[in-house]
């Protein structure tokens, strides 16, 4: 774990295995919860999700290995994509993730189960298991990932990777669903609220891997009036009213240089509104950073009046 000021100067680092804990053996996600702990999952297998100090003094671990991969499993995790605390609540809301398709809700203190749900609400299932002489390289019993039908409303259950979670002041959950190319909103209780495609047109080998909606951030201001996507395939930050889901407006393209993004991945706002994306493209162009984009005011837009 890397930490820099928001000028991107070094402070500290710290992370490996330990006493205590499990470490992923592939780092996803990373997220530091209103109290100062900082929240890391992964995606390398991983069953678990591992809580420190900012100091990186291990405080809790949330599930362990060694166990079915199954969305009815309510100790243990697969591979958990991303994590948010719902400070009213004190609520740890888990994008369960690249081997479930789920959100789980655990007690951010304890780590005690309070509930689950899937796509629309309802109680996500698991894939068939991939037969044994059919499994090749992946292992026996590891999901098909056979693509989901779809219909208007897309496919009845989160398409893995579940990639993204955000909870709203007012209350409502905002789930990334990459595989889905789409952003699901629900209560916290887990009832389903509304949706909006992320370039349903996209799909492999002509657009990237053909998933979208792979991170999610709210504006600074109280009201939290927009919703910003990170369109992986893409490669665009995408800008929604927040409670009305229309699209307002979006920046960026495939590449390398300033404002353009390789394999757009995750998004976060700071304190200031300042934006804040990470990419993670493995080939050309190789672009494993974080750019910042400085929030300077809100501008009023021009719309043309028809007598």
């Amino acid at each position: 774990m890397l930490e820099f000021d928001a000028a991107g100067n070094f402070i500290q680092a710290w992370g490996g295995p330990g006493q205590g804990y499990d470490w992923p053996s592939s780092e996803h996600g990373i997220y530091v919860d209103p109290k100062g702990f900082v929240w890391i999952g992964g995606q390398g297998e991983e069953d678990q999700l591992i809580k420190f100090t900012k100091a990186g003094k291990f405080v809790m671990q949330i599930g362990k290995g060694g166990h079915k991969k199954t969305n009815q499993d309510t100790n243990n995790l697969w591979k958990p994509a991303d994590v948010f605390v719902y400070q009213k609540t004190n609520e740890l809301f888990v994008a369960d993730g690249y081997g479930n398709k789920r959100i789980i809700v655990f007690d951010a203190d304890t780590g005690a189960f309070k509930r689950m749900w899937g796509a629309f609400g309802k109680v996500p299932i698991d894939d068939p298991p991939v037969p044994p002489a059919a499994a090749g390289g992946r292992g026996a019993g590891t999901p098909a990932a056979l693509p989901e039908p779809e219909g208007p409303d897309g496919p009845p259950q989160f398409v893995p990777p579940v990639h993204a979670v955000k909870v709203s002041n007012d209350g409502f959950v905002y789930v990334g669903d990459r595989g889905g190319r789409r952003v699901q909103v629900f209560t916290i209780a887990g009832k389903y609220v509304n949706q909006v495609f992320i370039g349903r047109e996209c799909h492999a080998p002509d657009c990237g891997n053909g998933t979208t909606a792979a991170g999610l951030a709210f504006s600074q201001d109280p009201e939290q009036r927009f919703l910003m996507v990170a369109n992986r395939s893409q490669a665009q930050v995408m800008i929604f009213n927040r409670k009305t889901l229309e699209f307002l407006d979006s920046f960026g393209s495939w590449g390398s240089e300033p404002g353009q993004f390789g394999t757009l991945h995750h998004l976060s706002v700071d304190s200031k509104g300042n934006l804040y994306t990470a990419e993670v493209t493995p080939l050309k162009p190789v672009n494993r950073r974080v750019q910042k984009f400085t929030f300077i005011g809100l501008t009023p837009v021009a719309r043309s009046v028809t007598p």
